[in-house]
């Protein structure tokens, strides 16, 4: 509990008890009022009688004036205590204590509020430190998978691109642009998900960073996997195809109408190339490799 809820509620508890004092006397008040006029009704009937000649209800009434006398001085002396200053109130009457802590009751309040934000703000610069210990092995992870993209990808680009420099610079800025747009879409879609907009990404780069550089690796696989046969045996899954056109951008290779090449048979963009006439299923491969 802060310093300023403390006296916020020592205030409260204060102000509480001056309304309870202030109540009773109140209430009593009222029951000396209601005492009087219950009286002064008695009085009433009762001056019928005198009128007529009945000492008795003469004698009553004067007994019973006294009574009423009584009732409304009690009403003054209570009246005084809710008016007179109190030297236990600091020279101010319990009225005036009450109005002036209701007055100042918004002072502590707003303090109260400052210091809650405050402690509150207090906490940030632990949390941040807890935050950038999270983000170094994640970046180490990161940098990790990194090296062994690059170690894999220096021979694979080689191999994929049949030496055409071009197409090596081209592929490798794809694997370089694949890892950082990865990481984007997986910043992008977790922060979004905690309501916090870091990042814009398109919604074609992926959701997360598996979605964005799986496929990638995937297809680099597969364009090493093309020219895998060997005496005219494809390798499991895949079949061996003459290329009938010219076809571009199959797993990254640019093949020329003639070559004989290793295919998955499953792969959505095989079956559609066959159903255009563009492939044709062999018994064996010739000589002739794809090119990039």
């Amino acid at each position: 509990m802060g310093i300023q809820e403390t006296a916020r509620i020592a205030h409260e508890t204060k102000t509480v008890k001056l309304k309870a004092e202030k109540e009773q006397i109140d209430a009593a008040i009222a029951k000396e009022r209601t005492a009087e006029a219950a009286v002064d009704r008695e009085i009433t009937v009762l001056a019928v009688k005198a009128v007529h000649g009945d000492r008795a209800a003469l004698k009553q009434q004067r007994e019973l004036r006294v009574r009423k006398g009584e009732h409304r001085e009690q009403v003054e002396n209570f009246e005084r205590l809710l008016s007179d200053p109190r030297p236990d109130l600091g020279g101010v009457s319990i009225c005036e204590a009450i109005a002036a802590a209701e007055a100042e009751l918004p002072h502590f309040i707003t303090a109260e509020l400052h210091e809650r934000i405050a402690d509150g703000i207090r906490e940030l610069p632990g949390m941040c430190s807890e935050l950038s210990k999270l983000i170094v092995p994640i970046a180490e992870a990161f940098g990790e998978f990194r090296s062994r993209l690059n170690a894999a990808t220096s021979e694979a680009l080689v191999l994929i691109a049949r030496g055409n420099p071009d197409r090596i610079h081209t592929l490798e800025n794809r694997a370089r642009t694949m890892l950082l747009r990865g990481i984007r879409a997986q910043l992008c879609f977790e922060f979004r998900s905690v309501g916090l907009e870091i990042i814009d990404v398109s919604q074609f780069e992926g959701k997360n960073f598996q979605a964005v550089v799986e496929p990638v690796l995937r297809s680099m696989i597969a364009a090493l996997e093309v020219p895998l046969y060997s005496n005219g045996i494809p390798a499991a899954g895949r079949a061996n195809f003459r290329t009938l056109t010219n076809i571009s951008g199959l797993f990254g290779l640019f093949l020329r109408i003639g070559e004989v090449v290793s295919l998955p048979t499953e792969d959505e963009k095989v079956k559609k190339l066959i159903s255009e006439g563009a492939l044709e299923l062999v018994d064996a491969p010739g000589s002739t490799e794809a090119r990039a």
